[in-house]
This record gives structure tokens, C-alpha cells and sequence, in this order.
């Protein structure tokens, strides 16, 4: 499987030590087994909508990879269980490592149920743009993950495992974007414009490329204000445009995230990851 291959890919190349587990990694007490695949998905939804608290994610965790056991043919617990990986690894720097590797098989797992031509080919050891090709419209949401799994297992371990998987993860992401850039509150596009501003523009990146990518984003999902924080961490550090770099961050602290309930946890995430960008401010300037 082509997570399987990434994470090959990924032992070979330098990395720094490993990071011990946070307590998100480590459930409680287990709680009773859900009766059905899907008592034990709402349930998990129920756990994720307090996801900053580190025990009812791992509940959330849990109940996601029991609908998962469950319910094997359903794609739903699998692309549950990448996102809730996800948010671990964004969120809780010391999982990151695990955390990406985790939604990189859920998100390639349910990617095989909804588009079996995707695995097909890439199983055979096609070429990955062919492979993304395959992909369809119900596939865009897993092929997002994938991706941005893909380019989280690479950062978790330095530059020279990123550099390794960048071009296999801008290939799944472009092909995500294409088919639905709305995934995530704009994160195919986000995800872009970020990678993007450290790529050269001969080799299709660089900044006008990051800009378009990153307006896109803050265009499909302005209270989102993680698309601020990319921005501001890539395109106006590459910019070098100060002013630019103070104003986005400065639009992130003054929301509110109780306008935006349902992304309010990642709102509070950017405002945390603003406040330490501004304290770095003379050192990326």
C-alpha cells in the first residue's frame, strides 16, 4: 500500500529522535464496545467535538477505528479517524510522527474503498499523478488527507524526509483540489499555497503561485483562520513583507471563535500559533 511505501521511503532518510507519546496517544479506561458501526461513529463524532481535551480525543480515536473494525467496507469511520489523526498531529507536536502515520493509512484505506482504480494502480507501482488521476469526486475528501498526511509524516522527520515525499504529496494535493476545493475549510488550496512558497518558481512554485493558492483559501473559508496563519508563516516570510506578516496575524487574534463553532477549536489552535510567529518576528525579518 502506498502509505506503507511512504513510510519506507520516510525510514531511510535522517530524522531526529523520537518524540515520547503525548497522553492524547493513551486512552482511559476503554469504554463499553459500541452494539453497531454506527453508534460507535456518532459516538466518536460526539468525543472529537472536544477535541482539545486530550482524553476525549482519544475517545474520539477509539470509537472512530471500532466503526472502522466494524463496519470494514464503510469509508466514513476511516476518513473520520484520518481527520481526528489529523488535528493530533497538528495540534500536539510531540504525536506528530505517529499521528500523520496513522491518518496516512486511514485516509489511503478508505481512498481503496471509494476509488479501487486509485490502489490499483498505485499498488502496481504506477506512476502517483496517474494514480491521483483515477481519483473521483468521492474520493476528493481521503486524497486530502492522504496528502496532507503525506507531507506531515515527511516534516515530522527534517528536511530530508520532507524532500523525499514533496512531490508525491503535491501530486495527491492537486488532484484534491481539483475535485473538491472546498475539503477542510479550503485546505487543499491552503495546503498548496504553503508548500508552494518554498518551492522555486521554475519548478512551479514561488510566490505569485503561493498567492493564489493561499487568496483562494481565505476566499472559500474567511473564518478560518488557520489560512491566515500559513499565509502569514510562508508567502510574507518569503516576501519578506513585514506588514503583511503583522496584518494577517493580527486579523487572527482579534476573531472570535465563537462566530465559527464548528472550526472554533483550529481558531484557537491559529491564535496560539499566531502569538508564537509575532514573538519570532524579528528573526524572520
Amino acid at each position: 500500500m502506498l502509505a506503507l511505501l511512504l513510510l519506507g521511503a520516510l525510514a531511510g532518510a535522517a530524522e531526529p529522535p523520537a518524540s515520547p507519546r503525548p497522553s492524547a496517544a493513551a486512552a482511559p479506561a476503554a469504554p463499553t464496545p459500541a452494539s453497531s458501526a454506527a453508534t460507535a461513529l456518532a459516538a466518536g463524532a460526539a468525543a472529537y467535538v472536544e477535541r482539545e481535551d486530550p482524553a476525549r480525543l482519544a475517545e474520539a480515536l477509539q470509537r472512530f477505528r471500532e466503526a472502522a473494525a466494524l463496519a470494514p467496507s464503510d469509508p466514513a469511520p476511516l476518513v473520520a479517524l484520518a481527520r481526528a489523526e489529523a488535528w493530533r498531529g497538528l495540534s500536539t507536536p510531540a504525536a506528530a510522527r505517529e499521528a500523520w502515520g496513522e491518518a496516512a493509512r486511514a485516509a489511503e484505506r478508505a481512498l481503496h474503498l471509494v476509488a479501487p482504480r486509485f490502489g490499483e494502480t498505485a499498488d502496481r507501482g504506477g506512476e502517483l499523478r496517474e494514480a491521483a488521476r483515477r481519483v473521483e469526486a468521492p474520493g476528493a475528501e481521503p486524497l486530502y488527507w492522504l496528502a496532507l498526511a503525506t507531507m506531515g509524516m515527511g516534516r515530522a522527520r527534517g528536511m530530508t524526509a520532507m524532500l523525499s515525499v514533496k512531490d508525491a504529496a503535491r501530486a495527491l494535493m492537486e488532484r484534491a483540489a481539483a475535485l473538491d476545493e472546498r475539503v477542510d475549510f479550503g485546505g487543499p488550496r491552503r495546503a498548496l499555497g504553503a508548500w508552494l512558497a518554498t518551492i522555486p518558481s521554475a519548478a512551479g512554485g514561488g510566490a505569485a503561485a503561493a498567492r493564489a493558492e493561499l487568496d483562494r483559501a481565505r476566499e472559500l473559508a474567511p473564518d478560518y483562520q488557520l489560512n491566515r496563519v500559513r499565509d502569514a508563516e510562508t508567502l510574507s516570510v518569503l516576501l519578506q513583507d513585514r506588514a503583511r506578516f503583522e496584518r494577517l496575524l493580527g486579523e487572527v487574534l482579534a476573531f472570535d471563535p465563537a462566530r465559527a463553532p464548528a472550526a472554533a477549536p483550529e481558531n484557537r489552535l491559529a491564535q496560539r500559533l499566531a502569538k508564537d510567529l509575532l514573538a519570532r518576528r524579528d528573526r524572520l525579518f
